[in-house]
């Protein structure tokens, strides 16, 4: 199959997910993963389709997947992911640089949130699954040029007028 290294425009972050264990795809597989948004008609994308278009499989029609959709604000997502070993068991590490491309370090604790910015580079290639077709791009590196840090939601609540359940979890 076809391959070509890309790097992504700079875009909004979301869903960062390159350090630990990673995120579980629907097929149970560990995977780090990264979104990264930028306006649909950026030349990216239109390279994107144009990859496919010139490297589908013989008598494929339209693809399943071209490694981007556009949500509900008319932006593109584009999702780079990759398994979190290598074949020979070794663990992977995503490498990180800021906008200077000197390496960065999280501390510990620290994830990258929604709403940070950067870009990702990897492999863009086109996939043949029977009928299905398309394009995934494979992550290797993200470059930050903004971070915000990830926060949990929970202490997000306030508290709520009337009654309370009484704390006793055993009843619910």
């Amino acid at each position: 199959m076809e391959k070509q290294k890309i790097v992504t425009p700079i875009g909004r972050l979301q869903w960062v997910f390159i350090d630990g264990q990673g995120k579980e795809n629907l097929n149970g597989e560990l995977q780090y993963t990264v979104d990264v948004v930028v306006p649909q008609d950026h030349n990216f994308i239109q390279s994107v389709d144009a990859f496919y278009e010139a490297n589908k499989p013989k008598g494929a029609k339209n693809a399943k997947s071209l490694g981007y959709k556009i949500n509900d604000e008319g932006e593109a997502v584009i999702t780079l992911k990759t398994k979190t070993v290598y074949p020979s068991g070794d663990p992977k590490k995503i490498k990180v640089v800021d906008g200077k491309l000197r390496p960065v370090e999280l501390a510990e604790g620290v994830k990258i949130g929604n709403g940070s910015e950067g870009r990702a580079s990897g492999m863009m290639s086109i996939y043949a699954a029977g009928k299905a077709t398309g394009v995934t791009f494979y992550l290797d590196s993200l470059q930050l040029t903004k971070l915000v840090k990830y926060e949990a939601g929970g202490d997000a609540f306030g508290e709520v007028d009337g009654e309370d359940f009484g704390g006793d979890f055993a009843e619910v």
